[in-house]
């Protein structure tokens, strides 16, 4: 092993037993970093003025590029509808003869409207009434006639009654059958039975013998 090996390996001294060499104090008052220090003063440079250089013309200036403001927004589909202008109103002593002709019409409708408002209800009144007299005259003929139907049935009641006490049945016959009624052209001939039936009432002999 030679020497710069060796000393390589050997201990280390302690560093603790090394003395501490400190400077010499600061004077009293003349410290770095003072409350009351004034700021450094700081050299700002001022800007070169050029005396020489004349201001630019208007005309020899840069053109500026000028926008035209965004077009108003259309949805799709949707038509552009041009606003109509409200005509100012017209005053009364300035009317056109035309409108006057239209006011003077519709008062001329309004009299013939109310015209024949009036006729229909004179009309339907009237019709009313005469319904009412049918009404009444047909109520009128319905009684006359129950009227004259009784009378007749009891008139025959009567009749019956009384050619009960008659001998020749043949009348009675003669009474209930309708001699005048005329034949129809499907129907049979029934002209002889007729005339024995007036035979018999009126001859009482031949009407006690077939009796």
């Amino acid at each position: 092993m030679d020497d710069q090996t060796g000393a390589f390996f050997q201990p280390m001294d302690d560093a603790a037993e090394e003395p501490i060499i400190l400077g010499a104090p600061a004077p009293e008052g003349d410290y770095i970093g003072e409350i009351d220090a004034a700021p450094p003063a700081v050299l700002v440079p001022e800007e070169p003025a050029f005396f020489d250089e004349e201001p630019m013309p208007a005309d020899n200036m840069p053109a500026v590029m000028t926008m035209e403001p965004p077009a108003e927004y259309m949805a799709p589909g949707v038509e552009e509808v041009e606003e109509e202008e409200v005509p100012a109103a017209v005053e009364e002593d300035t009317m056109s003869p035309m409108t006057v002709w239209n006011n003077e019409w519709q008062v001329t409708l309004k009299e013939r409207k109310d015209e024949e408002n009036a006729q229909k209800g004179a009309s339907v009144e009237k019709a009313e009434q005469d319904l009412a007299d049918i009404q009444a005259q047909r109520e009128k003929k319905r009684e006359s006639r129950i009227s004259k139907n009784r009378s007749d049935e009891q008139e025959k009641l009567e009749a019956i009654e009384a050619d009960l006490e008659n001998d020749n049945s043949w009348q009675r016959v003669v009474k209930m059958v309708e001699l005048n009624q005329d034949a129809s052209e499907e129907s049979m001939d029934c002209t002889r039975m007729k005339d024995v039936l007036i035979l018999l009432k009126n001859d009482a002999d031949r009407a006690a013998i077939l009796a």
